[in-house]
């Protein structure tokens, strides 16, 4: 497969002319007529002098896109033309820097090949790769971890066009006659015969109402270039937006539709988080862990419905993605919901994140362990924020405090460290708030920072210097958030009963005072009296349980309720 017969490619490539033409000059294969479905063309091994320019040129003739999975080294090597792929229409996918055995690596060289060629692609073009080819086809679940480290979905292939095995024009062409919707063609950036036959490969296409497609991240299928996950979809949380998909990290992201018929198809790729799923408000059903996958509700009555999905599980180090709601037959995803006026932002750790809440005792090892015991919606944020009519976000990480996390473990980073990322840990682009403009914000961090006593080593002297410090950081903090959402937003501190310790009561009560004498009347203190409320702390590990999540929510929502907002 890596074998180059550049040589043959002599007589078609003086037949071809070398110009590169933005796709704008190019009408698409199926122009003028309706799209029976779409199928992904990929040419692997580019880019290539000689041969890439040929390529582009035959598919701007023919009115194709495709995707491109290039050898990081040949990004490198030849730069004008990664550029030139991307100017005639074509997506960019990582094909490892120099097309080795990657079964045969180690860890860490598979994740040296992929990050390098991710790195030279976003450098010279500044588009970063979101599927990734393994060379030779040759994979297993271990690299499709590391993969997923790199935010990219594997694409194998549905017919091999055998184009790299010395196939004739007839062959290649015969091959792409196999294609259904949705399906992927293997191809090359360097045979001959495959850059001829390109135009009966698009003749071939037009005949059976198939056009050329964009492979989706989420489903690894051909779907039509412009779709867009969130086309009919509404969601309110930290999403990483790439037009056929969406990535999201943070616990609870949600995603709301509506549609016309007696199925409904949610799109997912997700190994990792559990979800909850409603049909027009009704008893939710989780979902663990699904994977790969078009989730189907069926056999609903007539009508229009509605449909919710929630992220119930925590993964700061990997993303899932969402690639929208699909109708049944005879059905219509419809527009989205309209967002909701009223939003609040939740930020804080594992009692925010809803950690084993669903947990039926403390030691939740014999019932699945904490990730099936949690879930996101059903934390007392989710519920404030239905008891309000707002949309929210829930960002919020267990054992993360505002300078000390759980035990002093991992002293170089805090909660703050990843506040503002869209996707935590799984990627460093930071977010960026757009509409999100909440006019509530409920802070609950500190249970961390004093939890547990100081570790010898730590950097703190005594627990009064751990709150001191704290405080500062806290004012910092919450300078930031005024900066951002303006003057108006209320924002409320939140702190539990710490049996061991009132250093963080102390310190928040001091944070309030502090803000409001310098002005800031929009600041408040919100105690939660464990003894008043009646919490049990019958969740995993002494957390809140599924009852006190109630309990927590009802307060925070009269408290909230109390308050002068400018919904």
């Amino acid at each position: 497969m890596s074998t180059r017969r550049l040589a043959a490619l002599t007589a078609t490539t003086a037949l071809i002319a070398g110009a590169i033409v933005t796709p704008a000059a190019a009408a698409p294969a199926g122009a003028g007529r309706a799209c029976a479905g779409y199928v992904g063309l990929t040419f692997d091994d580019g880019p290539a002098a000689g041969t890439t320019a040929a390529l582009l040129s035959a598919l701007r003739r023919a009115g194709l896109r495709a995707t491109v999975f290039n050898t990081g080294q040949n990004v490198e090597a030849h730069p004008d033309l990664a550029r030139a792929q991307l100017a005639a229409g074509m997506w960019i996918g990582n094909h490892s820097w120099d097309h080795p055995h990657m079964t045969q690596l180690t860890e860490a060289e598979q994740a040296a090949q992929i990050s390098r060629t991710q790195e030279v692609v976003r450098r010279v073009t500044g588009v970063t790769p979101e599927l990734f080819r393994p060379p030779y086809l040759d994979t297993n679940d271990a690299l499709r971890a590391v993969q997923r480290r790199f935010g990219l979905t594997e694409i194998n292939t549905d017919v091999d066009s055998q184009d790299w095995n010395n196939a004739t024009v007839e062959q290649i062409v015969a091959s792409a006659a196999r294609l259904r919707d949705g399906d992927v063609l293997l191809l090359h950036d360097w045979p001959a015969n495959t850059i001829a036959a390109i135009p009966q490969i698009a003749a071939t296409l037009r005949e059976r109402g198939l056009c050329s497609g964009k492979i989706s991240p989420v489903t690894g299928r051909a779907v039509a270039p412009d779709s867009r996950a969130l086309a009919r979809a509404h969601t309110a949380g930290r999403v990483d937006d790439r037009g056929a998909g969406v990535r999201f990290t943070w616990p609870g992201v949600y995603f709301e539709g509506r549609f016309r018929g007696a199925d409904v198809g949610i799109v997912l790729d997700d190994a990792v988080n559990d979800y909850a799923v409603q049909i027009d408000g009704g008893a939710p059903v989780t979902l663990v862990t699904p994977g790969r996958t078009t989730h189907w509700v069926r056999g609903l009555s007539a009508g229009v419905h509605t449909v919710r999905i929630a992220k119930r599980t925590e993964s700061p180090w990997v993303a899932g993605q969402f690639g929208g709601f699909v109708a049944g037959a005879s059905g219509a995803v419809l527009s989205e919901p309209a967002a909701r006026h009223r939003q609040i932002e939740f930020i804080g750790d594992s009692w925010t994140a809803g950690y084993g809440n669903m947990s039926p005792g403390r030691d939740c090892t014999g019932t699945g362990g904490v990730d099936r015991n949690t879930n996101a919606d059903e934390s007392f944020g989710a519920r404030t924020a239905r008891a309000l009519g707002a949309d929210y976000q829930l960002n919020a990480w267990s054992g993360m405090g505002m300078v000390r996390n759980y035990n002093g473990g991992n002293p170089d980073v805090d909660y703050r460290t990843y506040y503002d990322r869209t996707l935590q840990a799984a990627d460093t682009a930071r977010y960026r708030p757009g509409g999100w403009q909440p006019q509530v914000v409920v802070i609950g961090l500190g249970i961390n920072d004093f939890s547990t006593a100081l570790n010898p080593g730590e950097r703190w002297a005594s627990e009064a210097a751990l709150a001191a410090d704290y405080r500062a950081a806290y004012l910092g903090f919450l300078g930031k958030l005024r900066h951002r959402y303006g003057p108006h937003t209320q924002l409320v501190l939140t702190y539990p009963d710490m049996g061991t310790t009132t250093a963080l009561a102390e310190s928040i009560e001091r944070i309030v005072e502090q803000r409001r004498a310098a002005g800031d009347r929009r600041v408040h203190a919100l105690h939660y009296d464990n003894a008043a409320l009646g919490l049990d702390l019958l969740g995993c590990d002494w957390h809140p349980s599924a009852r006190d999540h109630g309990l927590l929510s009802g307060a925070l929502t009269d408290f909230v309720t109390s308050l002068p907002v400018r919904w």
